[in-house]
């Protein structure tokens, strides 16, 4: 047993030795960054140097009309090309990539990026990039350089040493009280070790025990921080709020949140003021038509007119068939039997009137007289029977198309039913509800919009001298025609009125909340980079507002989807 021992006791002892050296290199002790950072390199104030290293490599080129962004993965280089006035993504262009004098060809995607891949991509250095852009009859040149970093650092080459470094400021305050504890832990183990292994009776089992906690401690320690990882995940593509405020939001992440920017200039505007209202018929250019008859429709040939179809003045929309009630049908045939017995009696008189007529005993003229109330009674008598069986045609009263339809072939209509209704839709009205909002004499200009973002431009016509419910309607005309509108839709009119005024006006969507309550704005500095801009505004109308301080004239900012942007952290 002896000899065993003796064995086990030296294999432990060099089990220790190992753990004590990985003990005192976890262990961040006073003044360990100090010596490994240089003179104007703070490592305690600034990111870990080891997430720089490890961050993907990028090229970024910026011209007057683009933004060039190119992301190595692998020995693929991602391209990104926006414009530069409204960082909306371009991707129609040709692009022509050359990195270090060998030109590639950048192939479009369907994400609306551009891939160039290159095996010189997965080979450390430096490289310069050339982008050669054509896009429609606009083309650029743009010049940049990437630079690629070794995949594995050696010992003692600045990417290492910048990992090791980079490591205590990488786990925070709380990794690094646990990994000096677990160090301090590892050495009194040591400590005991050693003493049992001289004291040498029965230390072998309590030595191999030491052993077995001291390696779980290191395992779970390491299992717990993965050092590698979290300072690969600092980097990269993944975006970050800054110390300084500024947030870097990559590209990829742009194109998700769909970010869209503008360049403030000092403009000229009219108050305005949001109105409900609804698309009406014009009088002038809509009908409707209706049958002066009860009875049953009949349609045309070809069918009943379908929605929407184009109709003009005198086209044929149907007939409709008389129809009798049973009063009727009985008064009907009272006055075809009166009008039957007073026919025979004329023909008899005009009869006994023509032989008298023979012998001159009557003149000429009174058997004219007769024979012309004979000839009227006829034609009543036709006139009444025709009236039984003839149909009323329906005819179109004006041009246009068919906005309604409420008939069907062999429906029963009245007088007062609406059969089809005619519009024309380049002659459409406006109707807007005012509740004391604004002066209607006073409105200068107007338009209305709809659902799907159709806008359009109105003229003002008139407005109601009588209050409706406390609110007065005024009337505009559309101005130019709007196939998307239909009469009844509801829609909401911007009317401005009163002085203009001059300023930097913004969208509402232009605006965000910061984390310590101020209203900012996000200004577009570099490619992947927004600045918070705190700025004071007062609301101008609906949809804008004025800027009265904290932003200058020329300022790029964020104008669509700010408020996502401020809730990276």
């Amino acid at each position: 047993m002896r000899p065993h021992a003796g064995a086990l006791a030296r294999i432990c002892r060099a089990a220790f030795s190992a753990i004590a050296m990985a003990a005192l290199i976890a262990v961040p002790w006073p003044g360990r960054d100090a010596a490994h950072a240089h003179e104007g390199h703070d490592h305690a104030d600034k990111p870990a140097a080891g997430a720089a290293a490890l961050a993907s490599p990028r090229v970024v080129a910026v011209s007057e009309s683009y933004q060039f962004v190119g992301i190595v993965e692998g020995e693929v280089l991602v391209v990104y090309l926006d414009r530069a006035a409204d960082n909306a993504p371009v991707t129609s262009a040709t692009i022509e990539v050359t990195l270090n004098g060998q030109a590639f060809k950048a192939e479009p995607q369907a994400n609306g990026t551009y891939e160039v891949t290159a095996p010189m991509l997965k080979q450390a250095g430096p490289i310069e990039v050339l982008a050669t852009i054509v896009d429609a009859s606009q083309s650029d040149l743009l010049v940049g350089g990437l630079v690629i970093a070794a995949s594995t650092p050696s010992r003692g080459s600045p990417d290492y040493i910048a990992l090791w470094t980079g490591m205590p400021k990488a786990l925070g305050q709380d990794g690094r009280l646990i990994l000096a504890g677990l160090g301090a832990g590892l050495l009194v183990v040591g400590a005991i070790g050693v003493y049992a292994w001289r004291r040498r009776a029965a230390s072998t089992a309590l030595l191999a025990a030491l052993l077995v906690v001291g390696l779980a401690a290191v395992a779970a320690a390491h299992d717990g921080h993965d050092h590698g990882a979290d300072i690969r995940a600092s980097g990269g593509n993944n975006p970050q709020r800054r110390p300084d405020g500024a947030i870097f939001l990559p590209k990829p992440t742009q194109r998700l949140l769909d970010v869209r920017t503008a360049t403030v200039q000092i403009e000229t505007a009219t108050r305005a003021v949001r109105l409900a209202g609804r698309v009406a018929a014009n009088p002038n250019f809509s009908g409707v038509v209706q049958s002066t008859i009860p009875g049953r429709y009949e349609a045309p040939p070809g069918g009943v007119p379908p929605l929407g179809s184009r109709v003009k003045v005198g086209d044929l929309m149907g007939r409709v068939a008389p129809s009798f009630a049973s009063i009727d049908s009985s008064d009907m045939a009272q006055t075809l039997g009166d009008i039957d017995q007073r026919l025979a009696i004329a023909r008899a008189k005009l009869a006994r009137q023509e032989q008298l007529l023979r012998s001159n005993v009557v003149a000429s003229a009174l058997v004219d007289e007769t024979r012309m109330e004979v000839d009227g009674l006829v034609k009543r008598r036709t006139d009444l029977l025709a009236a039984r069986v003839r149909s009323e045609e329906l005819r179109a009263p004006v041009d246009g198309i068919i906005a309604a339809t409420r008939v069907v072939a062999g429906q029963v209509v009245t007088q007062s039913d609406r059969l089809f209704e005619i519009v024309d839709p380049a002659r459409l009205l406006v109707e807007a509800l005012v509740f004391d909002q604004l002066d209607p004499d006073a409105v200068g200009e107007a338009s209305a919009a709809a659902a799907g973002d159709t806008n359009v431009q109105l003229r003002y016509l008139g407005r109601s001298r009588a209050l409706q419910q406390q609110y007065a309607l005024m009337q505009f005309e559309v101005v130019a025609s709007a196939s998307a509108l239909s009469v009844g839709m509801p829609v909401t009119v911007v009317a401005r009125t009163g002085a203009p005024m001059s300023g930097l006006f913004l969208p509402r969507t232009a605006l965000a909340q910061a984390p310590n309550g101020q209203t900012v704005v996000f200004e577009h500095r570099e490619p992947e980079v927004f600045v918070p801009r705190p700025v004071r505004t007062e609301p101008f109308d609906s949809q804008t507002v004025l800027v009265t301080g904290g932003l200058v004239a020329g300022t790029k900012i964020v104008v669509k989807n700010a408020p996502l942007v401020s809730q990276v952290r």
